[in-house]
C-alpha cells in the first residue's frame, strides 16, 4: 500500500513538474556572455544563464537551445525554483565549476554581433527567446570581457530595454544575481509598424514588441473590408508577426481598409484601434520612389539615414531593392534594404537607418513615422558624397550628389542636420531643391513630411490655435500653438513674447530655421520658468532671409484663468 501511494505521489509530482514546464516564460534567459576576450574576471569562456521563474523545480531533460539556425537538446537536469544555471560548451565546465550549477553541451557558441536564442521545452513549445544585438552592448564595453543582463526578471517580454552591459568588474554575474537588479515597467501599447502583402491571399502585420498570441489569434478583432480572415498565425520565436489568411485573393488595382483594435503585447498592454491601407503591390516605375532625406552627418553617437518618399498613387514593394553610395571615384558600393515584402502606401515615407531606436531618440516626434532597419547600411561621408537608390532590377531610380555646402548659408554646424528635398517632382539632381531641414523640427524629419516642403501660397501666415488657453495642466487647452506657413525655404526668425504693457517675458526662438510650414508651441511660461499671469499677450514674429529681406508679424493670444 505504501508503495502503492509512493507511486501515485511521484506521478503527481512529475505531472505536476512536466505542467510547469510547459509554461511560456517559466524559464528565461538573463545573461549573455558572447565574447568573454579579453577576460576581466571571469574565465575567457562563452555562456549563457538561465532562471527559474516559478515556485517549482523543472527538469530539462529534453528541451532545446537554439542559437541561430543550430539547436542542441539539454541534457537530463533540473533547475530549481527561483535558481539560476549556467549553460556553456561541456569543455568549459571546469572553468565556471566554482561559479554555480552547470549545464555542459556538447555544441555551444555564441556570435559576437548577435543571434537568435530560444528555448523549446520536451514536447517542442517555446519557452523563451530573445534576439539580442551587438548594439545592445554599453558602447565602451563592445570589444569583449563584458556580459548583457537582464534588469527586470518579471518583464521578460521587454527586449533591449530590459537589458544593459554588466556593472560588475570581472565582467558578469553567472550563477547568481545580475549586477542590475531594478523594477522596470512596460506601460506602452504596441504599435502596428506596417503591413505586409504576401501574394495575394496572405498579409503580415508587423508590431515593434512581443505580442500576446492566444490575443493576437483569438481574441483581438482584426477585420479587412471585403474579405474574411480564415487563419491568424503568430509567427516563433520572436512574436513580432501575424499573419493572416485570407479566404479570396486580393484583386489588383483595388485598395482595402485593414482595421485592428483591443490587439495586445505580451506585457497585456492594448493598441486599442488602428486602421491600414493596404493593396497588391503594384510594379514601379522610374521616379515612382525617390531619396527624400538623407542625414550624412549625424549627432554623437547617432546614425545616418536617408529617407524614401512614394510619389505615386500605387503600393509598391521595395523587396530585393537596394541603397548605395557614391565614392569619389565615381562608383557605388550597394546594401539590400531587404528581403521582406515590405510596401510603401501612396505618398508613403519610410526612412532607412541601422537603428531606428537612437534616430527615434534623437528626433522625437509625436507625428506618426515610418522607419526600417537595415541589417548593413553605406557609408555616406560627414563632408560630401552620394546616395543612390535601386530597384529590385538592378535599375537606377534615383540619385543624389551631396555636399555639406548645400545646407543653408547661416548653418556653421552641420553634425544632426538633414538635407530636405523641398520638391519631389524636382530632379533629385537640382542642388537648389535640397536644404537644411528647421531647427523647429529638431533638424530632421525621419518616416515624415519634410519640414521644408515647397509652399504654393503666395502670402506668409502666422496665426494662433486656439486664441485663449489655460496652462493649468488639466489637459484641455494648456498651450497656444503658432502655426505658420511661408512661401519660401531658408527664413530664420526670433519670435517674442510681450505682455499687454509691453514688456518682454518670453524668447520663443531666437535666430532660428523655420520650415516653410509647421507649429510652435507656448505652454504660457516666462524666460524663467514661472507660469505669466492672465491676460493679453503678444506674440512677434520677425523673419529674415538669407538675401536680407525683413518680414514683421504679430498675433494675440490670451492666458485665461488658471486653477489654484
Amino acid at each position: 500500500m505504501i508503495r502503492w501511494l509512493f507511486l501515485i505521489l511521484l506521478s503527481f509530482v512529475s505531472s505536476l513538474h512536466e505542467t510547469i514546464a510547459q509554461e511560456y516564460h517559466s524559464v528565461i534567459i538573463t545573461e549573455i556572455m558572447a565574447d568573454p576576450t579579453p577576460a576581466k574576471g571571469l574565465p575567457d569562456v562563452e555562456y549563457i544563464e538561465l532562471y527559474n521563474t516559478t515556485n517549482r523545480t523543472i527538469s530539462l531533460k529534453g528541451w532545446k537551445l537554439a542559437m541561430g539556425t543550430r539547436s542542441v537538446v539539454l541534457p537530463d537536469s533540473v533547475i530549481l525554483p527561483g535558481s539560476y544555471t549556467i549553460v556553456c560548451h561541456r569543455n568549459s565546465m571546469d572553468l565556471l565549476a566554482p561559479l554555480g550549477s552547470l549545464i555542459g553541451l556538447s555544441s555551444f557558441s555564441l556570435t559576437n554581433e548577435g543571434m537568435l536564442l530560444a528555448l523549446q521545452n520536451n514536447r517542442n513549445k517555446l519557452i523563451y527567446a530573445i534576439s539580442y544585438q551587438n548594439k545592445w552592448w554599453q558602447t565602451d564595453k563592445r570589444d569583449g570581457g563584458y556580459s548583457l543582463e537582464m534588469v527586470d526578471v518579471t518583464l521578460p517580454c521587454l527586449e533591449k530595454t530590459n537589458w544593459r552591459t554588466t556593472a560588475n568588474e570581472s565582467g558578469g554575474t553567472p550563477g547568481r544575481i545580475n549586477s542590475f537588479r531594478e523594477a522596470g515597467t512596460d506601460v506602452i501599447p504596441p504599435v502596428l509598424e506596417r503591413v505586409d502583402v504576401y501574394g495575394n491571399a496572405e498579409i503580415q502585420l508587423v508590431f515593434d514588441k512581443k505580442m500576446d498570441s492566444l490575443n493576437a489569434v483569438s481574441a483581438a478583432l482584426i477585420e479587412l473590408a471585403g474579405r474574411k480572415i480564415l487563419k491568424r498565425e503568430l509567427t516563433l520565436p520572436d512574436f513580432h508577426t501575424l499573419k493572416l489568411i485570407l479566404d479570396a485573393p486580393l484583386l489588383g488595382g483595388q485598395e482595402y481598409r485593414l482595421s485592428v483594435r483591443n490587439i495586445s503585447d505580451c506585457s497585456g498592454n492594448i493598441l486599442r484601434e488602428t486602421e491600414r491601407a493596404l493593396a497588391l503591390p503594384a510594379v514601379a516605375d522610374s521616379g515612382d520612389v525617390v531619396i527624400n532625406e538623407i542625414l550624412f552627418n549625424p549627432f554623437e553617437g547617432g546614425v545616418d539615414f536617408v529617407e524614401l518618399y512614394n510619389r505615386s498613387s500605387k503600393h509598391i514593394s521595395i523587396k530585393d531593392w537596394s541603397l548605395g553610395n557614391v565614392k569619389t571615384d565615381g562608383t557605388s558600393s550597394f546594401s539590400l534594404i531587404t528581403a521582406l515584402n515590405v510596401t510603401m502606401p501612396p505618398n508613403g515615407y519610410l526612412a532607412l537607418t541601422t537603428d531606428v531606436e537612437i534616430l527615434q531618440e534623437q528626433y522625437p516626434s509625436d507625428t506618426e513615422r515610418q522607419f526600417f532597419q537595415m541589417n548593413t547600411f553605406p557609408s555616406f561621408p560627414n563632408t560630401e558624397g552620394g546616395a543612390v537608390l535601386r530597384n529590385n532590377g538592378q535599375q537606377l531610380f534615383d540619385k543624389m550628389i551631396y555636399d555639406e555646402k548645400m545646407h543653408h548659408a547661416l548653418v556653421t554646424v552641420f553634425k544632426g542636420i538633414s538635407l530636405e528635398r523641398m520638391d519631389s517632382a524636382m530632379p533629385s539632381g537640382e542642388t537648389s531643391n535640397w536644404h537644411s531641414a528647421s531647427s523647429t523640427v529638431g533638424y530632421a524629419t525621419p518616416g515624415y513630411s519634410n519640414s521644408q516642403i515647397k509652399n504654393e501660397s503666395s502670402n506668409p501666415i502666422f496665426y494662433i490655435e486656439p486664441e485663449a488657453f489655460s496652462p493649468d495642466g488639466d489637459g484641455v487647452d494648456d498651450f497656444a500653438n503658432l502655426h505658420y506657413q511661408q512661401n519660401m525655404a531658408g527664413n530664420l526668425a526670433t519670435i517674442r513674447i510681450f505682455n499687454a504693457g509691453g514688456r518682454s517675458v518670453k524668447n520663443l526662438i531666437v535666430n532660428q530655421l523655420l520650415g516653410t510650414s509647421g507649429t510652435l508651441q507656448w505652454d504660457g511660461t516666462d524666460d524663467q520658468g514661472a507660469v505669466v499671469g492672465t491676460g493679453y499677450y503678444f506674440i512677434v514674429i520677425d523673419t529674415f532671409s538669407i538675401n536680407g529681406q525683413k518680414q514683421h508679424y504679430k498675433c494675440k493670444v490670451v492666458v485665461a484663468n488658471r486653477r489654484n
